[in-house]
């Protein structure tokens, strides 16, 4: 396993650990009614930029953490932190299916505003939009290095 397969999988469990918490987060503010009162956005933004630091820092951790447990289990002495050809063509590809689907999600997020939803909807679509095509992407990288290519 590579060093940037590794990561591919650290990825992939940070942004299903973090998009699970923010659900089960938005889904009691919600129910205390905190979206209902005129500060409504604003508390959605402070969670929000609440959980961006703190995923990034998350993976940071589990990067390091799962590198160095892997480096024991494999007993590796020196791991290879070589990026080659196949793995930016894997990275690029991973990329282009991240931007895919935000965009799509930001483009449904555009025609839910034309058609009268509330910004609280638009924002939380185009929010699990970048997650959900940063988990696309993960998986899509991830697929090809199982794949071979």
């Amino acid at each position: 396993m590579t060093h940037e397969e590794r990561n591919t999988y650290v990825a992939i469990f940070t942004n299903l650990f973090v998009m699970g918490y923010f659900i089960m987060r938005l889904i009691r503010l919600d129910g205390e009614g905190a979206f209902d009162a005129p500060d409504g956005l604003a508390v959605w933004a402070q969670t929000v930029l609440w959980i961006i630091p703190a995923s990034i820092v998350m993976t940071i951790v589990l990067t390091i953490v799962f590198n160095i447990l892997f480096a024991i289990a494999t007993r590796e002495e020196s791991p290879s932190f070589v990026v080659d050809e196949r793995d930016k063509m894997i990275g690029r590809r991973g990329m282009m299916a991240t931007i895919f689907v935000a965009s799509g999600g930001f483009i449904l997020a555009l025609i839910a505003l034309a058609f009268g939803w509330t910004a609280f909807f638009a924002l939380n679509v185009i929010l699990f939009a970048f997650a959900g095509g940063d988990l696309f992407g993960s998986l899509f990288k991830l697929f090809f290095y199982r794949r071979g290519y």
